[in-house]
């Protein structure tokens, strides 16, 4: 039910033809998938514990299964479901709102990457 109202809200929104915010949809999304697929590449033969924390006073912060890094990306997915779906509803009230609501998206997502990319790296 609430994801017929969704679709029915991104059918019918005039954002879906705004240009800065799909670029920002679709980016975000690439950026999302890609950090599925790099963590999933480079974990999911791990059998034991990998660093999932580090802090640059105390060192490594925290231990766990690889399968919990994939709780990033799914944060990110998240996030963009909420901001866009906020963003396609606001569109006409508050065009300047929605534009932010589309590039916070992004840029949270690049933040997500770069934090996959850091966590990669110190389990190398």
């Amino acid at each position: 039910m609430i994801f017929y109202k969704l679709q029915e809200l991104i059918l019918k929104s005039p954002a879906k033809r705004d240009r800065l915010i799909l670029a920002n949809l679709f980016l975000a999304i690439a950026i999302d998938m890609a950090i599925w697929l790099l963590l999933i590449f480079n974990f999911w033969r791990s059998s034991e514990y990998i660093v999932l924390g580090y802090n640059i006073y105390f060192g490594i912060s925290s231990f766990g299964h690889w399968y919990q890094v994939l709780l990033l990306p799914l944060l990110g997915l998240i996030i963009i479901i909420f901001n866009f779906t906020l963003a396609f509803n606001l569109y006409l009230k508050e065009k300047i709102l929605s534009y932010f609501l589309a590039l916070g998206s992004l840029i949270f997502n690049i933040l997500i990457l770069i934090t996959s990319l850091i966590i990669i790296y110190v389990n190398i």
